[in-house]
């Protein structure tokens, strides 16, 4: 009987310390409720207002100033499927918010991260990987105008 109450009592509160953190943080199967895999019709209905070009057999779907946050929003599509998807803030908005406030929001969204400055040290990113996706949140600490945020199927 001790042992099954000493196994509870060590079992339970991880359980719930795992469960806390899941719900806490989590990295998204794909974009803003748009599943990797989503056909490019779909996702032009639904960010309208953007223009199609092409990279040698890959389709992009570019958004400029869709909103007053983001500068330029690109979708990028692999034989018609939603593959990656890239947000440059509005520089305006990064001064306005502050770079460090959105890496907050970030780390509140999707976790801690892991931080990567082999960019160089002009360059920070932090880096969330989740079950199939990876998000690179980038920037330059002095330059507003250079902060992104990709978000890639795996």
């Amino acid at each position: 009987m001790k042992m099954l109450r000493l196994a509870l009592l060590t079992v339970i509160p991880l359980l719930l310390l795992s469960v806390s953190v899941a719900c806490a943080a989590g990295v998204p199967d794909g974009y803003a409720g748009l599943k990797w895999g989503t056909d490019s019709q779909t996702v032009m209905k639904q960010y309208k207002g953007g223009a199609t070009d092409k990279i040698h057999d890959d389709v992009i779907y570019k958004q400029t100033n869709p909103n007053k946050e983001i500068a330029t929003r690109f979708f990028m599509f692999k034989d018609n499927k939603l593959t990656a998807v890239s947000v440059k803030f509005d520089a305006e908005y990064v001064m306005k918010v502050g770079i460090d406030s959105l890496l907050t929001q970030h780390k509140k969204a999707y976790g801690e991260g892991t931080i990567d400055k082999s960019k160089g040290p002009h360059m920070t990113a932090f880096i969330w990987d989740g079950r199939t996706t990876r998000i690179t949140y980038a920037y330059a600490p002095k330059r507003p105008d250079m902060c992104v945020i990709l978000f890639q199927q795996k």
